[in-house]
């Protein structure tokens, strides 16, 4: 894999985006795990096609894998991107999203819409089929 953005997540854990290995115009997503000597192990740090990916988040959703405060929290954060170009979601630093978040939380519309689906969430909880 060709790496083009690394993502640091603490404690040697990385995800990685880049190149597939086995098709370079294929974007892929690795998630590393550092070892004792410095390297990474791949059999814990499988790549992955970036198609594949979404096909995986969609599923985890559908089949109840996924809290409700996780599913508001990549609404807020689905919200979030829509508003952004294209091009500058690529190059948002940690600091970056953080502040968008904070202004995102005094921006009514946006408020509205995340009160709109906490509430639906906190009424029930859903049996996703």
């Amino acid at each position: 894999m060709k790496v083009e953005k690394t993502i640091e997540l603490g404690n040697g854990h990385k995800i990685e985006f880049g190149k597939a290995t086995w098709d370079e115009s294929t974007v892929s997503l690795r998630n590393r795990y550092l070892t004792s000597n410095g390297g990474f192990s791949p059999r814990s740090s499988g790549e992955i096609p970036i198609e594949d990916i979404k096909i995986l988040v969609k599923e985890s959703i559908k089949n109840g894998f996924v809290s409700n405060a996780e599913l508001i929290e990549i609404a807020e954060l689905c919200i979030i991107t829509l508003k952004l170009k294209s091009e500058d979601r690529k190059h948002l630093t940690k600091d970056d999203k953080i502040n968008l978040m904070k202004q995102a939380s005094s921006d009514v519309l946006y408020l509205n819409d995340i009160k709109e689906i906490g509430e639906d969430f906190d009424a029930v909880d859903y049996d996703v089929k």
